[in-house]
């Protein structure tokens, strides 16, 4: 069987064992060149790979091109969720010394808060602080201790006010006998 081969169908070599390419056409180009003749010497990409190489370096200029403005806005995020936390860290301070203000407009609250802060008494009660060696104050009278009135102490100079504190502060003690 013999079939007439068209311009399209491809060669066989010498051999006949292997078909090759069509011959190609040259053309002739403005100076004498032909196509073949222009290009270097070594292969050329192919085409995938020539794009592949178009899309990275594009994606590299769009990273540089964005990357400031998205630190930006990063960074205004993040400064924004810091400034919301303190509004709400404030707004929290906020309420806890309103209900602060209203405990002190209660005249008991405020009573009470004058007799521990500042030690003070009503008329014709008499305050006592017991320090003892564990540093807790005690404001209530222990048995057996009289009550020293302060005209005494305020009549007399600042040595005797400081011999008077210690001879009240030997008085709750035993006295010992010397050998």
């Amino acid at each position: 069987m013999s079939t007439a081969r068209g311009p399209r169908d491809r060669r066989t070599s010498r051999a006949g064992s292997r078909p090759t390419a069509p011959a190609r056409r040259t053309s002739s180009r403005p100076g004498g060149r032909s196509r073949a003749a222009s290009l270097p010497s070594g292969r050329q990409a192919p085409v995938h790979v020539r794009r592949l190489i178009t899309l990275g370096v594009l994606l590299v200029v769009m990273a540089l091109v964005v990357a400031p403005a998205l630190s930006g806005f990063l960074r205004q995020r993040a400064d924004i969720s810091a400034l919301k936390q303190e509004i709400a860290d404030e707004q929290d301070e906020i309420a806890g010394l309103e209900t602060e203000l209203e405990r002190w407009e209660d005249d008991d609250y405020v009573e009470q808060q004058a007799r521990e802060r500042l030690r003070f008494v009503k008329e014709g009660e008499t305050a006592f602080t017991v320090i003892d060696d564990t540093g807790s104050d005690y404001t209530e009278t222990l048995p057996g201790m009289a009550p020293v009135s302060d005209d005494v102490i305020a009549d007399s100079p600042w040595y005797g006010q400081v011999w008077e504190s210690v001879k009240i502060a030997n008085e709750g003690l035993p006295e010992t006998t010397e050998p």
